[in-house]
């Protein structure tokens, strides 16, 4: 049955939508990142405009930026994901639902119930700790793997390939990609050590319910990405963090990562600290937006300039990637690259 809301009900309607926990979260990240951009532009040297709230606006949304037809593209590519993606990934959170079940059941079996109790705040801050270090690694691991194997990198090649940072920028990532993405960060919160998943044995271990971990750990580690400047990651605006960007991974230090230049390709892989690639010697700290251009290098950016191409271009790189490496008479012989491209199969 068609329900009718009356349009006086519409403003406490509306009210309660924006009063709920989840939208109130993207809110206070969108305030957080007007105020980051403040912050910036009070202190930055580079955009040379006098402090005043028209100068903010122009900073903070640049005509040049705006009116690009690499920003129409994010604009439809976000569009089409909205409809497209949940599809796909969806199977892969609930499979990962299942194997942190299943891992729990599976020490029940084999090692008996252990007498409940109540969680105590240490351990539950533990766990949620732990949740946040080990999915932020396995976003590392995976964000390195799909620059360093072909295959991979055909995929990621669609975020890479816009040429002015925005923040829905980050919503540029090939359906097969966000399923990668998302299967290796939550694999990563149930594997410890491949011993076994970590929230289902942290779950065993303390008795309490497996969902109430991995549920409240993954929302922390989301939550801690989207407060820590999120979306200024894609975007033009260089936020550093100082000496802090030994650890924590500054939207600067991101955005030198989307960079066409030699020095900065294949660094800055991690998302939420930057420990990880500090160990891999991938590092590299921020500098002065405007000494580099973004988007891929030589001519590739041309594959990836239409909705349909983003969709289509990295199924036909892939396929290409296999036919070079097909045996025998069956063997496709390379052709002559367009652009530079040092990814290999």
């Amino acid at each position: 049955m068609l329900h009718v809301v009356n349009p006086a009900d519409l403003p406490a309607a509306l009210l309660h939508h924006l009063l709920t926990f989840d939208m109130g979260v993207v809110m206070f990240t969108w305030i957080t990142t007007l105020i980051g951009a403040a912050i910036v532009f009070l202190h930055s040297p580079y955009h040379g405009l006098a402090h005043n709230f028209r100068n903010y606006l122009r900073f903070c949304f640049p005509k040049v930026i705006l009116e690009h037809r690499s920003c129409r593209l994010d604009l439809w590519y976000t569009v089409a994901s909205r409809a497209v993606h949940p599809f796909l990934v969806t199977p892969v959170i609930v499979g990962n639902v299942v194997i942190a079940k299943w891992s729990y059941d599976w020490l029940v079996r084999g090692f008996g119930a252990v007498p409940a109790h109540q969680e105590t705040f240490l351990e539950y801050t533990a766990i949620i700790a732990v949740t946040i270090l080990i999915a932020d690694f396995f976003s590392f691991f995976c964000h390195f793997l799909e620059h360093k194997v072909g295959v991979l990198w055909e995929l990621h090649k669609v975020h890479h390939s816009t040429l002015f940072l925005l923040p829905i920028s980050n919503r540029r990532i090939h359906p097969l990609q966000e399923i990668i993405d998302a299967g290796a960060i939550m694999l990563g919160v149930g594997c410890f050590i491949g011993v076994g998943c970590f929230i289902g044995a942290a779950s065993y271990a303390l008795q309490v319910p497996v969902r109430d971990n991995l549920v409240v750990g993954l929302d922390a580690y989301v939550l801690a990405n989207m407060l820590s400047f999120y979306h200024l990651r894609h975007s033009h605006i260089p936020m550093s963090y100082g000496k802090w960007e030994r650890w924590i991974m500054s939207p600067a230090q991101h955005q030198l990562h989307h960079s066409v230049e030699t020095r900065h390709w294949d660094r800055n892989f991690g998302l939420l600290f930057s420990i990880y690639d500090r160990a891999a010697g991938t590092l590299v700290y921020s500098e002065p937006q405007g000494g580099f251009r973004q988007g891929l290098p030589g001519n590739e950016g041309r594959d990836y300039d239409s909705l349909v191409k983003l969709y289509v271009s990295p199924i036909l790189g892939i396929g290409r990637r296999i036919g070079h490496a097909l045996p025998g008479p069956w063997r496709v012989r390379p052709e002559a690259p367009a652009g530079v491209d040092v990814k290999e199969a």
